[in-house]
């Protein structure tokens, strides 16, 4: 399995600030975990990192570590019929349920490795 680097994760951490599709992605990933996880408020102040996290695994096993795959993607789910904010809901739920499902997790903390700090308690 493939582990990003310290700076290929900080590469990619600022690219999602960088760009507006990759920042909505990240928005709605944070809203879905509160839904999801509502009761466990100890996890709040992680919110952001955790949904980066699951971006950049995302981006790193689909798109082999590039956002345009993503931007692709996102298209063409909005060729399908869909509008933008459609799609970027649609794409940050799949990737949302795919990385907080037990695989998921055991996936995302192998791609990430230690190129985010110090290990977090949860999810």
């Amino acid at each position: 399995m493939y582990t990003v680097t310290a700076e290929q994760f900080d590469k990619l951490r600022r690219a999602i600030h960088e760009h507006d599709y990759l920042h909505r992605i990240l928005r709605r990933i944070e809203q879905l975990h509160r839904v999801v996880f509502h009761d466990r408020e100890a996890e709040w102040k992680d919110l952001r990192s955790l949904a980066e996290e699951i971006l950049i695994a995302d981006m790193v096993t689909r798109h082999k570590g590039g956002i345009d795959g993503v931007f692709y993607k996102l298209r063409e789910i909005e060729n399908g019929g869909r509008d933008w904010k459609s799609a970027i809901d649609e794409y940050a739920a799949y990737i949302h349920n795919y990385y907080t499902t037990p695989l998921g997790v055991l996936l995302r903390k192998d791609v990430i490795g230690s190129s985010r700090g110090p290990e977090r308690v949860g999810v």
